[in-house]
């Protein structure tokens, strides 16, 4: 299994490099030599590329159950980390860490039996001390699933701290403090603690000379990039999902994954979770679906914000349900004719109001707004 998962690791980088030499403005003849020359790496036949994706995915489920398992030993709720929570434990399960990157939360749980105030207290300023000086190497290396599929970031992050900015004593300054007993009778300390949002001004910065090459790269507005990061994952660059989706843009390989390699590579595969959890390549195929959905699906829509929201709203709820939504049908071809007669106004209220799917209504909302925030402080220079 080790020996696969360095195959498709390997294969996940030269296809990481063939995308970054594709851009959407290239000439046809351009686009096809590159395309020749990355289809030309590529000698598995479709079933063995499926198998290999397969195998790639339960190793990643298979590493994922197998530390549920062994926390669930010692913990009533043994929590990984997923969409928006970053969860870490200490190495022998005793601790607990969990930051909610939605809410600024961070919540430190510590099996104390018959440990003293004083111990609890130093193991709650380590954890946050931990926190503010760790790195997103570190961090994916203390990740018990990334860890066993051996996944690491690129080298141009490594050094970056996950959560640069905090200050120990202010963090420390708002504990809340609660016991309980779980089912299994081991007695616990919880210390609730909340965090700035400002931090997540921080978290983006990382990630700014990314956005800003993919917003160049598949001509995508960067303001809109940072803000569908932002909703996915908060810039939580371990983030994982049940769908399965992956990494910043939460990107599912079996939708968007498909979509772009079909389109940019002329041939349809299926990218395994380590290669998706680097965040540079998770950026460029989150963008280039933006590129797909903007510049191809819903090209024939005059509006250009009535199109922005209704990419938006596919990115969520998928393209063929927005179609439905307005004309009735889930073909593409007749989206436009539904909605070139309505105003950026009226198609906004429409998706948040009435899509028959909560989940996007709420979306289009929190994107929209996040868009509005990140204009402004790129505008501005301020991240």
């Amino acid at each position: 299994m080790a020996k696969l998962k360095t195959t498709l690791y390997i294969g996940g980088l030269c296809l990481m490099s063939s995308l970054a030499t594709v851009n959407a403005s290239d000439g046809p003849s351009e686009f096809e030599k590159k395309k020749l020359s990355t289809l030309s790496s590529f000698s598995q036949t479709k079933e063995q590329h499926y198998d290999a994706f397969e195998q790639s995915k339960q190793a990643y489920l298979n590493a994922f159950n197998q530390a549920k398992q062994a926390l669930a030993k010692k913990w009533d709720n043994p929590a990984l980390t997923n969409q928006t929570q970053w969860v870490q434990y200490s190495s022998d399960d005793t601790v607990k860490r969990t930051v909610d990157f939605e809410t600024g939360a961070i919540v430190i749980e510590i099996l104390d039996e018959d440990m003293p105030p004083k111990k609890v207290e130093s193991i709650v300023r380590e954890q946050i001390k931990e926190l503010t000086e760790q790195t997103t190497q570190q961090a994916y290396a203390k990740d018990k699933v990334l860890a066993s599929n051996n996944v690491q970031p690129p080298e141009s992050l490594a050094k970056t701290k996950v959560m640069s900015g905090l200050n120990v004593e202010t963090v420390l300054g708002s504990q809340k403090k609660e016991s309980f007993t779980q089912k299994n009778g081991s007695h616990v300390t919880r210390v609730s603690m909340a965090v700035s949002q400002d931090t997540v001004n921080s978290r983006a910065q990382a990630y700014i000379p990314y956005v800003r090459q993919m917003a160049t790269k598949w001509d995508i507005e960067p303001a809109l990039i940072l803000a569908i990061m932002h909703t996915e994952s908060h810039f939580n660059p371990m983030a994982q999902s049940h769908i399965p989706a992956y990494g910043l843009m939460q990107v599912v390989p079996t939708s968007a994954g498909k979509d772009v390699t079909k389109r940019y590579l002329g041939k349809e595969k299926l990218l395994p979770p380590e290669v998706l959890f680097n965040p540079e390549f998770n950026i460029d195929i989150g963008t280039s679906y933006l590129n797909i959905l903007d510049k191809h699906y819903l090209k024939k829509v005059s509006n250009d914000e009535v199109r922005t929201y209704l990419v938006i709203a596919s990115y969520n709820g998928g393209v063929g349900a927005v179609a439905k939504h307005f004309s009735g049908k889930p073909s593409l071809s007749s989206l436009p004719v539904a909605v070139n007669e309505l105003t950026a106004t009226k198609v906004f209220s429409s998706i948040t109001e009435d899509f028959p799917y909560k989940e996007t209504r709420n979306y289009l909302k929190k994107v929209q707004d996040k868009r509005r925030y990140y204009s402004q402080l790129l505008n501005t220079q301020s991240i």
